[in-house]
């Protein structure tokens, strides 16, 4: 059985050293989330990605070091959303729609403009915490809710198309539950 995500003592301050981390990890920043989203709008979209990366990939880390191999997708997904909720990145949970994952994330700080960076975000963790390549790429945004579907890299390009195409996101998922995505 796998332990419940417990974020008790998982983020130090350690005030006379000007240091802040997360379960021992190196150090980390606490920065307004508006100066961020500002930052990636200046950013290249490769720029954001491999940012958001490697923040997702020390996520993921952390997500498997607590795991270990086997673990259960819900508890993957209650593991990943307690650690995208301690770096303030919005909540997690999580819709199957046929074969189809689908990540919701509430309240993330970023907002609208700050999409591309959790997608890459989530993108990292899965990867690294699932040892598996993953793509991630939002696919509606209501009332603060942003909803990502997961799929292979491959397929990623086809969802991104069928969006701009003006397909609805129920009906992209629908496309990718038709075929082997």
């Amino acid at each position: 059985m796998t332990e419940r995500f417990n974020p008790t003592h998982a983020v130090r301050f350690e005030i006379g050293r000007g240091r802040v981390s997360i379960d021992g990890s190196d150090a980390r920043l606490l920065i307004p989330a508006d100066a961020l989203g500002r930052l990636c709008e200046s950013a290249s979209d490769e720029g954001i990605k491999d940012f958001g990366r490697r923040v997702g990939t020390d996520i993921g880390r952390r997500v498997a070091s607590r795991l270990g191999e086997g673990a259960s997708v819900a508890a993957m997904v209650e593991h990943l959303g307690g650690d995208l909720a301690l770096v303030g990145m919005g909540s997690l949970s999580v819709e199957v729609w046929g074969r189809a994952l689908v990540l919701n994330v509430v309240d993330s700080p970023l907002g609208k403009d700050g999409d591309r960076l959790l997608a890459a975000v989530l993108e990292g963790a899965i990867q690294r915490a699932m040892a598996r390549d993953a793509a991630v790429v939002p696919i509606e945004r209501v009332d603060g809710k942003v909803r990502l579907v997961v799929v292979n890299p491959m397929t990623a390009s086809k969802v991104r198309k069928w969006l701009a195409d003006g397909v609805s996101w129920g009906d992209t998922l629908v496309r990718l539950n038709s075929q082997s995505a």
